[in-house]
């Protein structure tokens, strides 16, 4: 094999030979992107579907608990001010539920880490759900350890605790 490619490299002239090897890396970069699409369009479809089912699990879960489903993906618009001015943005959460005449957004999670209020992505989620949408509470729902979490946000500074750690006096 290897006394073959030696003998068809040299009969080939270097032109040839330079645009076959730059022919048999761009078909190989191809083939490279083509697969890496392939790969990243398979997660997103068994991301699409885990959620499917994550959401399915916790609707059941707060039906079990007595929750009545008013609405799915629900939003609400935020309102910030950045100095002087008022900035609007649109809060898309997974659901709002109600129970004993009591409103309240929800929040599905499917994964352990996800499904823990010590994320901090998902504490986040949720403090600015409780800014935004009026409900009662807020709901951190536990699709996979089948819990349903009630979330409240206590000001530290409120419990005589120091709010700020590290102040420079």
């Amino acid at each position: 094999m290897v006394q073959w490619l030696e003998a068809l490299i040299q009969r080939t002239s270097p032109v040839v030979f330079v645009l076959c090897l730059l022919l048999f890396l761009v078909l190989g970069l191809a083939f490279g992107l083509a697969v890496a699409r392939r790969r990243v369009a398979g997660n997103a479809a068994t991301s699409r579907r885990l959620g499917r089912r994550g959401r399915e699990k916790a609707i059941k879960l707060l039906r079990r608990y007595g929750f009545e489903l008013l609405d799915e993906e629900v939003s609400a618009p935020g309102l910030v001010q950045v100095d002087s001015r008022l900035e609007e943005y649109t809060v898309r959460a997974d659901a709002l539920v109600r129970r004993k005449r009591r409103t309240y957004v929800a929040e599905f999670k499917n994964g352990p880490a996800s499904g823990s209020i010590t994320n901090r992505a998902t504490r986040r989620q949720l403090l600015e759900y409780s800014c935004v949408f009026g409900t009662d509470g807020v709901l951190l729902v536990d699709a996979n350890g089948g819990r349903i979490h009630y979330v409240r946000f206590v000001s530290a500074a409120s419990k005589g605790r120091k709010a700020l750690v590290g102040s420079t006096s």
